[in-house]
């Protein structure tokens, strides 16, 4: 059966692959935008003696952009500088960390044949197997020396690194590469609000390392990401849905992808290349309802109460409304005003506090982390995916509008 006779229009199979909610993305022609993050991280890969640490909230794209940043360095340097990249995990320690970053760079070994005649064998050796079972900073020092190429050496989820000892070892890997100005650069990535929090030692290190926070993505970044991948299938949005995506998305590239790829298959089911913001009301219920089980599970806990006149489902979603800080803290007061709208009457702080207080217990996740003093307290998300996924729900219930989050 040839495609044009399929049942069904092939791209609604292919816009699975352009539209990638649970993965990273990985390739650059569909990665928006941090151009400006992306020549930060350059300026320090191209500076001998320079490191990077990059970090943020989760979901805001740090991975994808050390996956775009391996690719961008591998064609600008041509072949000069070689990529390593890695995932840390809550098991590692400073010596499998290293052996799970120098496994991957393979070394070519020519060993002679006996016989008249004979040929060479060439076997492939991982770097790893040169390093003792325990390395220290210094061996890996003297390892990266013995080659004339250059090398960037991700680590991704630097916050899962939870031994403590192991990441004073790695500043002190960072400070020693930079001391005897090694060709290698380290770059960190990891969930953070700030760099004491990824990285305890980095002030004997500033001299040499980058510090890059990453925001949430804007609304034009995100707009382009629908562009270009409804462009690989031949699609294109509406205005409507153009602003619609992004504003649901929150700055998150992961619900703009969920969006998009069910919004995207609605739009050919009903035979059409456009995507209107039909399609996304009309899936935006089923777009969270599969995928996201784990950030709902959390989301039930939260708002559980056994009396149906319970307020904790408004006050959460209150509290997705409410304003907040560049650390995406908000107050008891940023509030008010979003639960009087959402309950068509006007309520104080003393009518809601004690749910702000509950939200930051274990019973209920927490769903909510509390800092600051009486009187002077702040609230963010725990998680932050959560306060889009709240948002989409108010939206898919018909609470609130995606006009209430301009």
């Amino acid at each position: 059966m040839t495609a044009n006779h399929l049942p069904v229009d092939p791209r609604i199979l292919r816009v699975g692959t352009v539209f990638t909610p649970a993965t990273p993305i990985t390739d650059a022609d569909l990665f928006s935008g941090r151009h400006d993050l992306l020549v930060r991280i350059a300026d320090a890969v191209n500076q001998r003696g320079m490191h990077c640490i990059l970090f943020g909230e989760r979901g805001v794209g740090k991975t994808s952009l050390a996956n775009i940043l391996a690719e961008v360095v591998s064609q600008a340097t041509a072949g000069e500088m070689a990529v390593a990249s890695v995932n840390c995990d809550s098991a590692d320690d400073y010596g499998s960390l290293m052996h799970k970053l120098m496994q991957e760079i393979i070394t070519v070994q020519e060993l002679p044949n006996l016989g008249f005649g004979s040929h060479s064998t060439r076997i492939e050796i991982p770097l790893s197997d040169r390093l003792p079972e325990q390395p220290t900073p210094n061996d890996i020092r003297v390892l990266m020396q013995t080659f004339p190429t250059n090398w960037l050496l991700v680590v991704d989820e630097f916050d899962r690194l939870v031994d403590q000892n192991s990441v004073r070892l790695i500043s002190d890997t960072i400070k020693t590469l930079s001391d005897r100005a090694v060709s290698t650069t380290m770059v960190l990535v990891g969930v953070a609000n700030n760099v004491d929090d990824l990285l305890s030692e980095h002030r004997s290190i500033e001299r040499c390392l980058t510090q890059v926070r990453m925001p949430r993505m804007t609304h034009d970044e995100l707009a382009t990401i629908v562009d270009k991948g409804l462009a690989q299938v031949e699609m294109r949005m509406d205005e409507s849905a153009r602003w619609y995506i992004p504003t649901v998305s929150q700055g998150y590239p992961h619900y703009t992808h969920l969006l998009a790829l069910n919004a995207a298959r609605q739009a050919l089911e009903e035979k059409r290349d456009v995507v209107m913001r039909t399609d996304i009301e009309a899936t935006i219920d089923a777009a969270i309802a599969p995928r996201e089980h784990s950030i709902a599970s959390g989301y039930l806990r939260a708002i559980y109460s056994p009396h149906p006149s319970a307020l904790y489902e408004s006050v959460l979603l209150a509290c997705a409304l409410a304003e907040t800080d560049e650390l995406n803290y908000f107050n008891a007061q940023a509030v008010r005003e979003p639960l009087s709208r959402i309950m068509g009457r006007a309520y104080d702080v003393p009518a809601f506090a004690r749910h702000l207080d509950s939200f930051c217990e274990e019973a209920r996740g927490p769903v909510l982390i509390k800092e600051g003093q009486t009187r002077s307290y702040r609230y963010r998300f725990a998680l932050p995916l959560m306060r889009p996924f709240v948002l989409i729900k108010g939206i898919a219930d018909r609470r609130i509008a995606a006009e209430d989050l301009t």
